[in-house]
């Protein structure tokens, strides 16, 4: 007999709202472990912020200066997974760190930055970090030789295709057994006594799960609203812009990190042969437009060029050899203090059977989704199987 939107089908265990990285990768996780998932995304999967990204895999070397060790800890480690579990998305990448000025002691404290990287990153450390000359610098990326440098130093990182990554966690979700929808908005309505949560779908479909997860990145407080969960302010996001060159106009053979010449904030500027272009990026201001209606201002794009030229004043690089632009709110805790000094650290908001997943960085969305997930289990009152995640490979979930 077809089934009619009065009709009832069993409870699921959990629902997700949201199809950016945390949301896709908590989805895999919670199929991984048995759960049974369907996951909601407004529009496709990876839309949002986490398409719009810098591209980076990366501990944040940048946090060393605000003292962050923990986080720097946790995402080298997150990196090394991503190595591990995504070998054809993510890929280990040199990173010079050029100054332009400053006196010894400055370059001295660069090279100790990039060792102690080095360090936490322990036995994932992939190769080489220490202090350089600028002749040695320039040895390594010819490109720089009219640059103003004083010196650098090399360290690694990695970088990935940040929807590439999206894709595949929706898709590994998918073949654990979870149902993502896209393109579908859904009325919550919370049942009593945290007894779970009711979506109703456009077409009159109604999901019954027992435990719902909150993943909307920059969306999180007007989703919240939507759902009828208390006002917190939980995030306030920064935007972040990026421009792009074709290689053949800027031919760079390596990644750079470098402070803007102007303000001093730590920026890339970054090879992607794949693509065929080189991307310098990224801004770092408070905004008030909405997250799906973000805007590429040309004082952005002059900010950016202008870190450029500080590094290829040979190349002549003028506004029309910009070829592309993207832009992207970080959904990051809503903090005090300078934009580019706010934390990358996450929160997860437990709320009956609601879950709240606030701020966090793209490169630790695996171990954010098992916290979640550990969270989840919690809540439904069940001991779930140890996660999986950071053995199985992406697009091996059934082998």
């Amino acid at each position: 007999m077809e089934e009619t939107a009065t009709e009832q089908t069993p409870a699921i265990d959990l629902l997700i709202l949201g199809g950016g990285i945390v949301g896709a990768g908590i989805a895999r996780d919670a199929a991984l472990r048995g759960l049974s998932v369907v996951l909601i995304e407004r529009w496709a999967i990876g839309w949002g912020t986490s398409s719009r990204t810098s591209r980076l895999i990366h501990g944040g070397i940048r946090y060393l200066e605000q003292g962050n060790i923990g986080l720097v800890r946790e995402s080298l480690r997150e990196r090394a997974t991503l190595l591990r579990i995504a070998p054809g998305l993510v890929r280990a990448t040199p990173f010079l760190f050029v100054m332009d000025r400053g006196a010894w002691w400055q370059w001295f404290k660069v090279g100790i930055g990039v060792m102690l990287y080095r360090l936490l990153a322990g036995r994932d450390r992939l190769g080489p970090h220490y202090p350089l000359v600028r002749s040695a610098v320039v040895a390594r990326e010819p490109l720089l030789a009219d640059a103003p440098l004083i010196g650098g130093a090399l360290y690694q990182d990695a970088r990935g295709d940040d929807l590439g990554l999206v894709r595949a966690n929706a898709a590994a979700a998918r073949e654990a057994g979870a149902d993502v929808l896209e393109q579908t908005e859904a009325s919550i309505q919370m049942l009593p006594d945290t007894e779970g949560v009711v979506a109703t779908l456009p077409d009159g479909r109604s999901i019954t799960a027992r435990a719902m997860v909150i993943a909307a990145g920059p969306w999180t407080d007007e989703v919240r609203a939507a759902v009828g969960l208390p006002a917190k302010r939980l995030v306030g996001g920064t935007k972040g812009i990026h421009i792009a060159f074709d290689i053949a106009t800027v031919p760079l053979g390596h990644a750079i990190a470098l402070r803007h010449p102007d303000d001093r904030r730590v920026m890339f500027c970054v090879p992607e042969p794949e693509r065929g272009r080189v991307y310098v990026g990224t801004t770092d201001t408070d905004t008030d437009e909405a997250p799906e209606a973000l805007t590429v201002s040309e004082d952005d794009i002059v900010y950016l060029l202008r870190a450029a030229q500080h590094l290829f004043p040979a190349l002549g690089l003028t506004r029309s050899s910009v070829t592309e632009t993207w832009v992207g709110v970080r959904p990051l805790l809503r903090q005090d203090g300078s934009e580019s000094a706010r934390s990358r650290e996450h929160l997860m908001l437990r709320e009956g059977a609601v879950l709240t997943v606030a701020g966090g960085k793209f490169t630790t969305y695996r171990s954010m989704a098992e916290e979640a997930v550990d969270t989840v289990g919690e809540m439904l009152g069940r001991e779930l199987p140890p996660c999986r995640t950071a053995e199985v490979v992406l697009g091996q979930e059934r082998s």
